[in-house]
């Protein structure tokens, strides 16, 4: 039977159905899954430190031997405290929640250790580490570390992952044309797939990290391009519209715009003035008022007897937006409706009614207005707001219900200019970096857990003077994998801690018509403390919260919590944002919060967000079609992205290459599943 890489791994040899199961867990089902599953990190055993070689804080990798079992007491559980040495002296593991390792680690056993240690009371202590309990592989110098599962150990992915590459990496299709390659000397994917599993140095690594992160970078930008170069070529029919409805609308507008929102104005309106539709990135911090922008831009639209659909990822989300939108149009004649999942039967039917006979002007909805059911008469104008948080189901989708309708992309989400021009590269891109005046603005202040009784007292401060808080949690409910404090427990506590208050919660498990009941309650002050998850961290607009505490913040992204703060301070008060650490957390990511109390720019702090954490992390969970980032240094990152960009406008403008390597290149290439997952991103 021919090998391929659509395999079932389970008929790997050395797998079978039970280790199927927990690849499985690791989201690999196939064998190209399992060669496209990375390391996230390498011990290089040619380099191993003593503890007395190494600094505090310094990541290293140890030889030790288990000499003693204890244990400590922390967050109402016991966990094992490990004791171990190597010839130079002696250390000690805090193992939180990881219970297994004192049957794992016993007492004579001999394994690697990679990590970094704080010293307390002189003596060396690892609470992160990666371990590995490989030590007969003495002619593997450099092992990968891979993200495991339960069941499932280094020492079996190697083995698995290293019969892989030896008998399925050369079936890897490389798709990147022969000249590139040449020209860069890059090598093929599937021997770059092999060396980022088994590196035979640490500067071979890096130059073939280099090499596929290129290639990733180049594949995605000829989507890019030729996404681009389609749109550019599409003549739209334009109705010229006297702008008495937009004068209106200005003239009617409780506050001036500022400088920034009039310069990105101009920059719609000179796309409007083309032939071509608009395709435009509106960037802007939370508050910096990217949706009046918008509203203003369509107004013309809705003159000349077009529609437009302003879409957004949540309910939440979409429900603000219906009704800042109705109070701004309040008085003029331009028909606003609302659509989600929730809005059904007899109403739904008149809606529906309303959009294919051209009676609504705007509708405002969810991933709903993707339906088969929702058609329009003439949509010219799309508006879609943290495009970001839809995955796949992109502006494609939207504006295929429509005549090239223009299309502006809104995110409050900051994003660095490397990773913007990867995910928007086909976007002209405008950005508000001005706030409105007359904001009191937040402070972000570095709260340890032995101080959360003084947090609380700001917090019954702030009520008692009429303003309403959050206590943001990083998970739901208790976790069995992880010591996080969550949102289910900590609602109950605070409901006692704060007994003369009403307390409410919300998170991502409940419905949408129970999530916008419980913001609905805390708009309207029935609540003066909102317990939540990150449910929270886009589209909620409570001018009277001013005070929030995020617990474990270390667990968040510092743009993840750059966001949940801009629920706070859209009023006319002074406002408390309290970052609140665990007691466990490394000095590392102790000093990565400071960053928020230091600054209240977006943009710098996604790109610090990018630096540290990795552009994976950004956004969450990776999107299908996006490349893979393997390399996670921001200035490398952008050099090849730069590169791969001006490379891939040249290849498909003619400018370098062949005709006849270029046309067999783009035959193949967008016939191959790389090109339809990514094309599926653009809507193309």
């Amino acid at each position: 039977m021919p090998l391929n890489l659509s395999d079932n791994v389970q008929y790997l040899k050395g797998v079978g159905p039970s280790l199927a199961v927990k690849l499985n867990n690791l989201e690999i089902y196939t064998v190209e899954d399992l060669l496209y599953h990375f390391p996230r990190s390498y011990e290089d055993r040619r380099e191993l430190k003593l503890l007395k070689d190494v600094r505090e804080g310094e990541r290293a990798t140890f030889r030790f031997k288990v000499i003693g079992h204890s244990t400590f007491y922390y967050n109402g559980k016991t966990h094992p405290k490990i004791e171990v040495s190597d010839r130079s002296g002696v250390a000690l593991l805090y193992c939180f929640n990881r219970n297994f390792l004192k049957n794992l680690l016993k007492v004579g056993t001999i394994f690697y250790l990679t990590g970094s240690f704080v010293l307390r009371k002189r003596i060396p202590v690892f609470s992160q580490f990666d371990y590995d309990l490989d030590t007969s592989s003495p002619t593997l110098e450099i092992l990968p570390i891979y993200p495991l599962t339960a069941g499932l150990s280094q020492k079996m992915l190697r083995r698995l992952t290293s019969y892989a590459t030896d008998h399925y990496s050369g079936f890897i299709v490389d798709d990147t044309p022969g000249f590139i390659n040449e020209g860069y000397k890059l090598g093929t994917k599937g021997d770059l797939v092999k060396e980022i599993h088994f590196p035979h140095s640490m500067d071979s690594l890096r130059r073939t990290m280099e090499a596929y992160s290129y290639k990733e970078f180049f594949k995605y930008q000829i989507v890019v391009a030729l996404t681009r170069s389609k749109n550019r070529s599409i003549e739209k029919l334009r109705k010229t519209a006297a702008g008495e409805l937009k004068e209106n609308f200005l003239y009617r507008l409780p506050f001036n715009l500022t400088n920034a929102q009039k310069r990105v104005l101009g920059e719609i309106e000179k796309d409007l003035g083309e032939p071509r539709p608009m395709n435009r990135l509106i960037q802007g911090d939370v508050g910096s008022g990217k949706t009046v922008v918008a509203l203003i831009a369509l107004l013309d639209t809705i003159e000349v007897g077009n529609q437009a659909a302003f879409m957004a990822p949540t309910e939440i989300l979409a429900r603000q937006h219906y009704q800042t939108i109705c109070s701004y149009m309040e008085g003029m004649p331009v028909r606003v409706e609302f659509i989600s999942g929730s809005v059904r039967g007899e109403y739904r039917k008149k809606l529906v009614d309303g959009l294919q006979s051209g009676n609504t002007h705007i509708v405002v909805g969810t991933h709903v207005l993707f339906s088969d059911d929702i058609l329009f008469k003439d949509l010219s104008f799309v508006v879609i707001d943290e495009q970001q948080k839809f995955g796949v189901l992109q502006r494609g989708r939207l504006r295929a219900k429509g005549n090239h309708p223009d299309c502006i992309v809104m995110s409050a989400t900051p994003i660095p200019r490397t990773l913007s021009m990867t995910l928007y590269g086909d976007l002209d891109v405008s950005i508000i970096d001005e706030m409105p005046p007359g904001r009191a603005g937040v402070t972000t202040s570095i709260i340890k857990q032995a101080q959360i009784s003084k947090v609380y007292e700001t917090v019954r401060e702030e009520i008692e003077k009429g303003h309403q808080g959050y206590f943001i949690y990083p998970v739901i409910e208790e976790s069995k994998t992880a010591d996080l404090k969550n949102a289910i427990d900590s609602y109950e506590r605070l409901k006692k801690v704060f007994g003369e208050f009403k307390v409410g919660l919300i998170h991502g498990r409940m419905s949408d018509e129970e999530k916008d009941s419980c913001m609905e309650r805390y708009k309207n002050r029935d609540y003066h403390i909102l317990v939540a998850t990150t449910v929270v961290e886009v589209g909620v607009d409570v001018p009277n919260a001013t005070v929030m505490v995020i617990e474990q913040a270390e667990r968040f992204g510092l743009s993840s919590i750059h966001q949940l703060r801009g629920r706070i301070g859209r009023g006319d008060y002074k406002s408390y944002c309290f970052l609140v650490p665990d007691r466990s957390t490394g000095r590392d990511a102790f000093n990565r919060l400071r960053i928020l109390q230091d600054t209240q720019d977006g943009f710098k702090i996604a790109e610090w967000d990018m630096r540290m954490r990795g552009p994976g992390e950004l956004f969450g969970k990776r999107q299908s079609g996006v490349p893979s980032f393997i390399i996670e240094d921001f200035e490398i990152n952008t050099k090849l992205i730069y590169r791969a960009q001006k490379d891939a406008r040249r290849f498909v403008a003619g400018e370098i290459g062949s005709k006849e390597e270029r046309d067999r290149f783009l035959e193949v290439f967008v016939a191959s599943n790389s090109y339809r997952e990514s094309a599926l991103y653009f809507g193309g």
